[in-house]
């Protein structure tokens, strides 16, 4: 009895002391996740750890996606991407419908998981399956890829740059808002523990400590 007290014990500082810093505001996290369509990090990401995350935890969530990545601009204007012109055109089409499921933050989760999930509709064969398997109208969303260059590529192109500036990574995250380097590590060493361990520490959660972050 004594042992296996210790051990819980033990267990929930060991997992107290890799969480610095991430807190909740007014019971949530913002979690914001700058993403490119090919890049194999950002799938692994999307599939394996913000998905099973958002599963659980999905009610203490704020999720917002800043497809931009390595993305430059040339002397007149013109988008080059990390991995070439799949990956701008897949990033333009990401931009187009999350913009379009604005306030349904579910659909944006399942279109980014359709999205980075084989055959990677977009980046690899520039379809709109997964717009469409979340129910957009494809005529809009055709002349919103056809349309760039408009306030959804500046606002992530600045938010961008700031997230790779400060982590040097893709895909990057950052917390409430708060580029934090340490945070971001952390993310992409255990995010489901991370997140778990931030809401354990508010009681209004009703998250367990012992119970449900254990084992991450």
């Amino acid at each position: 009895m004594a042992a296996g007290y210790l051990f819980t014990v033990l267990a929930c500082l060991f997992l107290a002391l890799n969480v610095v810093g991430l807190e909740t505001i007014n019971g949530k996290i913002k979690v914001t996740i700058q993403t490119t369509a090919g890049c194999s990090d950002t799938w692994q990401f999307i599939t394996e750890d913000l998905a099973p995350t958002y599963e659980h935890f999905k009610d203490f969530m704020e999720v917002v996606f800043v497809p931009w990545g390595r993305a430059t601009r040339d002397e007149d204007g013109d988008l080059s991407c990390q991995f070439g012109e799949d990956d701008c055109w897949a990033n333009r089409l990401h931009r187009c419908a999350l913009n379009m499921l604005k306030g349904n933050q579910d659909a944006q989760v399942e279109y980014m998981i359709c999205e980075n999930t084989s055959p990677f509709p977009s980046y690899k064969k520039r379809s709109y399956r997964c717009a469409d398997a979340v129910g957009l109208n494809l005529d809009d969303i055709d002349y919103c890829v056809e349309n760039p260059g408009d306030e959804l590529d500046l606002a992530d192109e600045v938010r961008g740059k700031e997230m790779t500036e400060e982590t040097d990574c893709i895909p990057s995250l950052i917390f409430n808002d708060r580029l934090d380097r340490d945070l971001h590590n952390q993310a992409l060493q255990n995010f489901k523990r991370l997140i778990c361990m931030a809401l354990a520490d508010d009681p209004d959660t009703g998250v367990c400590e012992v119970c449900d972050c254990r084992g991450l």
